[in-house]
């Protein structure tokens, strides 16, 4: 009798428990949002900027320049110049809903499969790390995490889940309450859309506009690194123009 008396005490605890557990999650990601200036009223959903980084894989590094503007949910753009064996390119990429598109320069090929489904989920991670929809949009399911040192310093950290999408962990600063890292798996074009593991730090924060902006960027995938890149012009916007995210 005791036995059955305690599982039932603890079926009806689990929700209870879980409940605190999502709070306390979003408690952090409140914090977070507060430490960054951003107000959640809409007028925050839009931002443009330039980055000029250095790209590792495949066995090659590449220097480039680049324009981008993502609008939530799911508009994305960036245009990213460079050379490689002294020949210079340029490479668009366009994402607008459920299309995805990329240009090379002569022509324009829209991306499905693994493909569209990987340049897709970049966008959504930039929707997570944007955090804001994270504390207003009920699709998000949202637990904490163990947190662990990032930059020599202490974090606290949250779990995003969403229906269809991969699962990413985020790694807040204890001290600042500023998002510092997050991490996911990925499937890897040039490891055959193999899924690893992927990491990105947001670094050196400054004030921009009266808002609280990470201006370095690094990702890190697989164990080796694959981006480290400086930002500038950052701009952000309630909305973006239409044109920006159609077919290139």
């Amino acid at each position: 009798m005791r036995t059955c008396l305690f599982v039932v005490a603890l079926v009806l605890f689990i929700p209870i428990a879980r409940a605190d557990d999502a709070a306390d999650a979003k408690a952090i990601v409140e914090k977070a949002i507060k430490a960054t200036g951003v107000k959640a009223d809409g007028k925050h959903n839009a931002m443009t900027w330039k980055d000029k980084g250095k790209f590792s894989g495949a066995g090659f590094e590449l220097d480039y320049t680049g324009d981008w503007a993502f609008q939530a949910p799911d508009k994305y753009r960036f245009d990213i110049t460079g050379a490689f064996n002294d020949m210079k390119f340029t490479i668009t990429v366009v994402v607008n809903g459920d299309k995805a598109w990329g240009n090379d320069g002569d022509q324009t090929a829209e991306f499905t499969d693994e493909k569209g489904e990987y340049t897709k989920n970049q966008v959504y991670q930039m929707w997570v790390t944007s955090l804001v929809p994270l504390v207003s949009d009920k699709g998000f399911t949202l637990a904490t995490a163990k947190g662990k040192d990032v930059g020599g310093k202490p974090t606290e950290a949250v779990k995003v889940t969403r229906d269809k999408k991969p699962p990413i962990t985020l790694y807040f600063d204890k001290a600042t309450g500023l998002l510092v890292k997050s991490e996911t798996t990925v499937k890897d074009e040039f490891q055959g859309w193999k899924e690893v593991p992927d990491e990105v730090f947001y670094e050196d924060y400054k004030d921009v506009d009266g808002k609280k902006l990470f201006t370095k960027l690094r990702v890190v995938r697989n164990g080796k690194p694959m981006i480290e890149t400086k930002l500038s012009d950052q701009k952000i916007s309630e909305k973006l123009d239409a044109k920006l995210f159609e077919k290139p």
